[in-house]
Formats: structure tokens, sequence, C-alpha cells
């Protein structure tokens, strides 16, 4: 039992390292570009997270926010 553990432990940080390396890829290279970019993604964390916003309107917000930054 103690060696199928230790193997799910592994595939799980396997896992991890997949997705951190796909967000860097994806998001991190094409979607920040400038410290503006940054901070929009930032509350946009803020809302999903610390206040537990639905996606849907962290979308919207984000979309706003984005539409309000390149007009600046």
């Amino acid at each position: 039992m103690k060696t199928i553990r230790c193997a799910l432990m592994g595939v799980n940080a396997a896992v991890v390292g997949l997705l951190v390396a796909v967000f860097y890829d994806t998001v991190w290279l094409s979607g920040i570009l400038s410290a503006k970019d940054f901070i929009l993604g930032l509350v946009a964390f803020g809302l999903l997270s610390l206040w537990k916003i639905p996606p849907w309107v962290v979308v919207m917000v984000t979309a706003l926010g984005s539409a309000v930054l390149a007009a600046v």
C-alpha cells in the first residue's frame, strides 16, 4: 500500500509540473506583456481566489479591464 501511495505522490508532482509549464508557456509568455497585464492578472486571481467571485463575472471584469487598459 505504501508503494502505491509513493507512486501516486510522484504522479501528482509530475502533473503539477506539467500544469506550471503549460501556464508559463500559454499565459505568461503570450498574455502578460506589460506591468498593466500583470496587475490585471493579479486582480483576476484575487477575485477568483480571495473573494470567490464566479468565474464568468471575473471573465467579464477582466475583459472590461483589458478594454480600458487598451484605451489608455
